[in-house]
């Protein structure tokens, strides 16, 4: 019976490693991952929406040169910091919503009024100036601008494009599993406290000696996470990603450095609370010990009286 409950011990702690890297992972996925406003937050903290603007900036010149409309007239109605946010902040709400919710819908926001009032405008200024007539045809080239100018500003506010993935079966098999994973949040925390008050019961005539079971699991499973965020972390990866603009590469580095950095906090939390239950069984095994060996010589100083 004893070798029995030993062997039940070593397979609750095993599986309580593996059930810690999970809490961790789902915690990460709900808390971080897939939530927009932590997302929104770490890009308003970054130089993220500079080098946007500078990028803008650069598409700008070259539709001003493709058309012969002053670059100015582009980057005065484009370069509204609170409104680039905004639709930023909305396609990053919209995408993650649509991973985590199965009945949304996507489509990427953008803003055609924005540059429909001062093209338009300029376009018919310099019509009635050359005595041209703001006609079909102008009309027409003018809505086909201000298509080009809203797109460029769409994709400079799109961090996630999923109109490139939607349709894949196998991008939706992804989808079905986050969303799966979110539902069922809660029996990863309730798998951990079953197998906790598990280890307690095997050990219900001494409950202390749970605490050593209880600890090598946490141990062991925040290693699990802490050792490869820190070869990550150590080796540089998240600052050596890299892609053609500037501005994805500075939004994908921060976000990297900040899933890294959240793993590594959580991992080193769970260590600890690890240790504390490992020190705590040693004081407790130390201490009732003590008091066992003062027992025994206080009964052997009454046996000579």
């Amino acid at each position: 019976m004893r070798n029995i409950k030993k062997i039940g011990r070593v397979i609750l702690s095993f599986l309580l490693m593996f059930v810690v890297v999970a809490l961790i992972g789902v915690i990460f996925m709900k808390q971080v991952l897939l939530n927009a406003s932590d997302l929104n937050q770490q890009l308003d903290d970054s130089p993220y929406y500079t080098q946007v603007e500078e990028s803008l900036s650069a598409k700008f010149k070259t539709l001003s040169l493709e058309t012969s409309i002053p670059e100015e007239v582009f980057v005065e109605a484009a370069m509204d910091q609170h409104g680039l946010q905004q639709l930023a902040r909305t396609n990053n709400e919209q995408a993650l919503n649509y991973l985590i919710d199965p009945n949304a819908s996507y489509e990427a926001a953008t803003d055609y009024s924005m540059f429909a009032e001062p093209v338009t405008a300029y376009v018919q200024s310099y019509a009635a100036e050359h005595n041209q007539p703001f006609d079909e045809g102008l009309q027409t080239q003018t809505a086909t601008i201000i298509d080009e100018a809203t797109a460029i500003v769409g994709s400079h506010t799109m961090l996630f494009n999923l109109d490139n993935v939607i349709a894949f079966p196998q991008f939706q098999n992804v989808r079905k599993m986050l969303q799966t994973v979110l539902a069922y949040f809660y029996l990863v925390p309730l798998a951990f406290f079953l197998i906790a008050g598990a280890l307690v019961g095997l050990n219900w005539k001494l409950p202390h000696r749970s605490l050593i079971w209880i600890g090598s699991g946490l141990v062991s499973g925040s290693a699990f996470v802490i050792i490869p965020v820190i070869v990550a972390l150590s080796l540089k990866i998240p600052q050596r990603i890299t892609v053609s603009a500037d501005h994805i590469n500075t939004a994908l580095r921060t976000l990297a450095m900040h899933y890294t950095t959240f793993l590594l906090g959580s991992g080193a939390l769970v260590f600890i609370l690890g240790i504390f239950c490992l020190v705590g069984y040693s004081l407790i095994s130390k201490a009732k010990r003590a008091a066992y060996r003062r027992n025994r010589a206080y009964a052997a100083e009454m046996e000579q009286y």
